[in-house]
């Protein structure tokens, strides 16, 4: 992540949203790269608190507009925002101005926590999904109370071609933080599975070759990134890739998982590969979701 240009951080003032500034943050200072912060006065909300208060939109609109502007220059201070992070508040809907946004600034890098204000901590949070899945450029979803460097990171790895862009990120996070790499390929036993279930006796005698097979194939295919880095090739078997990378990534105290947008099956129609789609759902750490082709 060393040739970032540009850095967008959408923020809603949530202790999510606080981690990310600082992760931004921290990567803007790096890598020399231009800090944008943007925060959307949502106009359902808007909508509802002139209902309630029973005065118009436009003038509700122009209060909360700029009760927001006050609060976000108070917020990025508090945080030791730098003099030169251009901060923007809009009104709209969430989702659509900041892809706008991103759109707009041609970031190479969306940074957003990975859960926002009342949501939970398990997985992320539904902006933070929808975000992943529609974002043009790599997204970063930081989990609450991590601003610091990486130290750990999983590198999903499916020998797609988009898994040649998570190595390229993976070492550059290594190299730039200091981190150690577990490169995880998640495989299965096909046979093992309904309608082949009779294979299971046959074919058990080739697990011991597919393992070796899979593990001469993972070497080969990380060993120029992995050059200089303290790094682990690791197979996970396990009948749910997002799991195995998911539970691997828990046992390894890992801060970040690195993992391609869209893997071996890459349908037009899926925004997200079914990995990183279930990945979502249980997330234990911070998230690179690294687009196909990007840099």
């Amino acid at each position: 992540m060393n040739t970032l240009k540009t850095i967008l951080v959408p923020v809603d003032f949530s202790t999510g949203s606080r981690s990310a500034l600082d992760q931004a943050m921290r990567l803007s200072g790096i890598n020399a790269a231009k800090l944008h912060v943007l925060h959307v006065v949502d106009t359902e909300a808007v909508s509802a608190m002139a209902a309630g208060r029973q005065i118009s939109v436009e003038r509700q609109s122009a209060v909360a507009h700029e009760g927001a502007k006050v609060a976000l220059a108070r917020w990025l201070a508090q945080a030791g925002a730098p003099s030169s992070c251009e901060s923007t508040v809009v009104m709209g809907v969430p989702l659509h101005e900041i892809l706008e946004k991103t759109k707009a600034l041609q970031a190479d890098l969306l940074v957003a926590g990975s859960t926002g204000s009342g949501e939970t901590l398990t997985g992320a949070g539904s902006l933070a999904c929808k975000l992943a899945r529609n974002a043009p450029c790599k997204v970063l979803l930081v989990r609450a109370n991590h601003p610091q460097a990486f130290k750990k990171v999983v590198a999903c790895i499916d020998f797609s071609d988009t898994s040649r862009e998570v190595l390229a990120q993976a070492r550059r996070v290594a190299l730039q933080d200091g981190a150690a790499v577990d490169y995880v390929h998640v495989w299965q036993e096909p046979w093992l599975s309904t309608p082949y279930a009779y294979l299971a006796e046959v074919a058990a005698e080739h697990i011991a070759e597919t393992q070796q097979t899979l593990r001469a194939t993972l070497s080969e295919f990380v060993q120029e990134e992995a050059e200089v880095l303290a790094a682990n090739e690791v197979l996970v078997k396990n009948p749910s890739y997002a799991n195995g990378i998911a539970e691997h990534a828990t046992d390894v105290g890992a801060d970040l998982i690195v993992v391609g947008a869209k893997g071996r099956t890459n349908l037009r129609y899926v925004l997200l590969g079914s990995t990183a789609e279930n990945l979502l759902k249980t997330l234990p750490c911070s998230l690179l979701v690294v687009k196909p082709f990007t840099d």
